[in-house]
């Protein structure tokens, strides 16, 4: 089945009605959700970060509905990456300056399973290599 990683920034400004990626990111889950664009992966890194930055930023029932939205929603799947991207990301980590660990860890986890498309806002993305990023509600599989 054709899916696409979920950056962070994405699942956080969809959201957070404040964010100015608020509208175009709500557009990207919705069309997850209804199965308009590529399954969601979501690694298990990026999961403790939103979840986290959505108790911090938006509060507990913000938080708790991103958490149900990932593990009930029938086009999310939430991966625990294996030790060999975490591996493979300390190299990415090393090699671009722009790439927070937990963006190594999704540019690890995509160039191992063989994954091409990314959802996110995030242009330090751009540096790496085989990696698309999307930032609207395309689908790179139509």
């Amino acid at each position: 089945m054709a899916a696409a990683l979920l950056d962070t920034n994405v699942l956080f400004a969809s959201a957070s009605t404040r964010d100015v990626y608020h509208d175009r990111a709500r557009q990207i889950v919705r069309g997850i959700d209804h199965g308009e664009l590529p399954n969601a992966i979501i690694t298990n890194y990026v999961a403790a970060v939103i979840l986290n930055l959505a108790r911090e930023k938006l509060g507990s029932q913000a938080a708790n509905g991103l958490l149900d939205r990932l593990i009930e929603g029938e086009h999310f799947e939430i991966i625990h990456a294996p030790k060999v991207d975490f591996t493979a990301a300390q190299a990415l980590f090393r090699r671009y300056d722009e790439l927070s660990f937990v963006d190594a860890t999704i540019a690890a986890y995509m160039e191992r399973d063989g994954r091409e498309y990314l959802y996110s806002f995030d242009s330090d993305f751009d540096a790496v290599s085989g990696l698309t990023r999307l930032e609207t509600a395309t689908n790179p599989f139509r």
